[in-house]
């Protein structure tokens, strides 16, 4: 599959074999702080659903969780997608709920820890899945904390817009990676894209590229902080 960079670079094409391809850990690199990763599809009205994503979208999404310390993401989030483990890195489910959670991911073994915000006695039917307690404080003061104690320096947040927003607004938010998808138009594709980080209200974030895939356009803005 070929990316066909729209900017800053424009008519360079980086070709895409699989989540290793070296175009990949050029245009995505490791970076250090928390990196979003979301995908638009206005076609569809569920747009977190596997519908919304095309093949190269779940690659690039794959390749961002393999670059990542650990994949953050909400209990909504993990009902609404029936969240699987990755084989990436562990994860972390920040919920305020002791809820049984019937999602793949604690349901079925992993490879990976996965860790959840709910009561220490909690238990799961997956053995890596483990209960670390609630969350006594915001979610990102919890998180930033949790990440320092275990050494999580480069993480995937993979959450909805109000979680994204609190992480955005305070300062957290190194880079955001999203794809607007089933959309032929670049200008109505940039339409979509701006409306969208203007509801995450980012903090020192700047376009960094552009590419383009048949109807996949793939946006990355990073903090200006860690593009120093």
């Amino acid at each position: 599959m070929i990316l066909q960079e729209i900017f800053p670079n424009a008519g360079v094409t980086h070709e895409v074999l699989d989540i290793n391809s070296e175009a990949l850990q050029t245009l995505y690199p490791k970076i250090p702080g928390f990196r979003f990763n979301y995908v638009i599809s206005p076609s569809i009205a569920d747009a977190e659903s596997d519908l919304a994503t095309s093949a190269l979208d779940r690659i690039v999404l794959k390749h961002i969780r393999s670059q990542s310390d650990l994949i953050v993401t909400t209990g909504l989030t993990a009902i609404a997608e029936l969240l699987n483990s990755s084989a990436f890195a562990p994860m972390l489910i920040l919920t305020r709920t002791d809820d049984e959670f019937d999602i793949p991911a604690l349901t079925t073994d992993s490879t990976q820890t996965i860790y959840v915000t709910q009561r220490l006695e909690t238990s799961y039917s997956n053995s890596k899945a483990l209960a670390i307690g609630k969350v006594q404080n915001s979610l990102t003061e919890f998180c930033v904390s949790f990440c320092k104690l275990n050494n999580f320096n480069s993480n995937a947040l993979e959450s909805g817009l109000t979680v994204a927003a609190e992480f955005s607004q305070a300062g957290l938010l190194s880079e955001v990676d999203f794809t607007v998808t089933g959309v032929d138009s670049q200008s109505e594709a940039e339409e979509f894209a701006f409306e969208f980080i203007t509801k995450l209200k980012p903090r020192g974030l700047a376009h960094h590229h552009l590419l383009r895939h048949e109807d996949n356009w793939f946006f990355r803005f990073v903090s200006l902080k860690a593009s120093r």
